[in-house]
């Protein structure tokens, strides 16, 4: 214990391809009808970061990460809203330094590692919002981030921090990078890459001199990404050095709070410790779910009106943990 050994969601019919798990809920599954408060955060090294509120005048909050390159108004971010709000709790949505709608004011941007950033928008919330109760949920790299956070900065969380969800979560970046680096899933490593790219063509707007573009032809893989840009603007040795340090698969054995990690068994993005089946069965806080697949942040539900269930399965762990 603690791994699920059950997990409660079913594939439809015809529907457990993994890709087709991937792919299809991003143009199917509808979106929410959610109206944030955007309100700007200074952050301590002089930036912004754009904070996305949906409240309800609780005293319990769910803070939510979006994936690589995302944001606060895809649909599995809005699921979460609405299923969180619905039970009376706030809900704080936060855009990543570099892929907000919005420029920051900075070159750095936010990365796996960015357990900075993540402490900034918890503090901030619970100085402002004077909640009793703070959770936690995230999709992919934001799932790695929740899970650094949570298990990286174990020490020095705030005592209102309950713990978390998170869904398909990107633990082991070494073997993710790899994962999607082969023949079967590269067109999705281009899609982020070409996402990447123009990142690094509006930073270069507002820091020509400090932004080199004609590395981007050059540009192949995830490693390529990371040794030309993350790591020299963001203070990595390289690559590995970023992978290693960002893991959050590296660190759980700190965990002192519980999380539950789902990550599906045909997840093309997951690979490694991405699954820590040894980890979790002498884990008092990791809770290990891998249902035998939902594709990478897919998860199709039967009956498309129904609540998604990555938002039900966060209820279902979340709400008992409030203070």
């Amino acid at each position: 214990m603690p791994i699920v050994e059950k997990s409660s969601y079913k594939t439809p019919f015809l529907l457990g391809n993994a890709h087709i798990q991937t792919i299809v809920p991003s143009y199917i599954r509808p979106k929410e009808d959610i109206t944030y408060e955007r309100e700007p955060m200074d952050t301590p090294d002089g930036d912004v970061i754009h904070l996305d509120w949906s409240r309800t005048g609780s005293d319990k909050l769910l803070v939510i990460n979006h994936g690589l390159c995302g944001h606060t108004k895809r649909h599995y971010v809005l699921s979460l809203v609405k299923a969180f709000n619905e039970i009376g709790w706030d809900c704080l949505a936060w855009n990543y330094r570099g892929t907000s709608a919005e420029p920051n004011k900075l070159l750095k941007f936010t990365t796996n590692d960015s357990t900075d950033d993540l402490s900034w928008v918890v503090n901030y919330a619970i100085e402002h919002g004077g909640y009793s109760s703070v959770a936690l949920s995230g999709y992919s790299m934001g799932g790695n981030l929740v899970a650094l956070y949570l298990a990286r900065e174990a020490d020095s969380l705030p005592e209102e921090v309950v713990g978390g969800a998170v869904f398909c979560a990107t633990l082991d970046l070494k073997a993710c990078s790899l994962a999607l680096d082969s023949t079967f899933t590269r067109f999705y490593e281009e899609h982020f890459l070409h996402k990447l790219f123009d990142m690094m063509i509006e930073k270069n707007a507002q820091f020509p001199d400090q932004v080199d573009l004609d590395l981007l032809p050059g540009i192949k893989s995830f490693k390529d990404f990371d040794n030309a840009f993350t790591a020299p603007l963001c203070g990595f040795k390289d690559a590995e050095d970023y992978w290693l340090i960002a893991s959050a698969s590296n660190y759980l054995e700190k965990l002192d709070r519980p999380l539950l990690i789902v990550n599906p068994k045909n997840d093309p993005f997951l690979a490694g410790d991405c699954f820590p089946l040894e980890f979790a069965q002498n884990s008092e806080y990791l809770y290990l779910e891998m249902p035998d697949s939902g594709g990478h942040c897919g998860f199709i539900t039967p009956n498309i009106g129904k609540e998604w269930w990555p938002a039900y399965r966060a209820k279902e762990f979340i709400q008992p943990l409030a203070k």
